[in-house]
């Protein structure tokens, strides 16, 4: 008797180790690689950015940049924003998955004349082939409404 509870109890725990590993998001042990960021990207799910175009290409220094290649009708974009200013500043991994982009702020100039933060960092993660998410803090970029789009490789 005490041999068949051994049994149930190992046939069990293998039971529950299988099912922990075949839920696992195997796509998170898989490098992302940094190039996917490389192309034409539309601004969605923040109103005064809304449909800005952002080019994120390779500098000099083998580093991933963003400049703005078309602007959106706002007024502050307007004012503040013009063809082949630099938007994003630089592009790090972070893990397999995860990077931190950082853009600057609308305005940026006139926020360091007060020392003020010129840029903002965000966590970013790919939802799709032509889709990332970004966000600030602890939530997650995957399920941020906040999104770059991929428009042109």
């Amino acid at each position: 008797m005490n041999f068949k509870i051994k049994n149930i109890a190992s046939l069990i725990i293998l039971t529950i180790g299988i099912m922990l590993v075949s839920s696992c998001d195997t796509n998170k042990l898989k490098e992302t690689p940094i190039d996917k960021f490389v192309g034409v990207w539309e601004l969605q799910g923040r109103a005064m950015l809304d449909g800005i175009k952002i080019k994120i290409e390779k500098d000099e220094d083998d580093e991933l940049i963003g400049k703005v290649v078309e602007l959106n009708d706002n007024k502050y974009v307007q004012m503040f924003l013009e063809i082949d200013s630099k938007w994003i500043t630089g592009i790090k991994r972070t893990s397999n998955f995860e990077f931190k982009l950082t853009e600057k702020k609308i305005g940026s100039e006139l926020f360091s004349l007060y020392g003020l933060d010129t840029s903002k960092e965000f966590n970013v993660q790919f939802i799709d082939e032509t889709t990332f998410g970004i966000s600030t803090g602890s939530s997650d970029p995957k399920q941020s409404e906040i999104i770059y789009k991929k428009i042109e490789n």
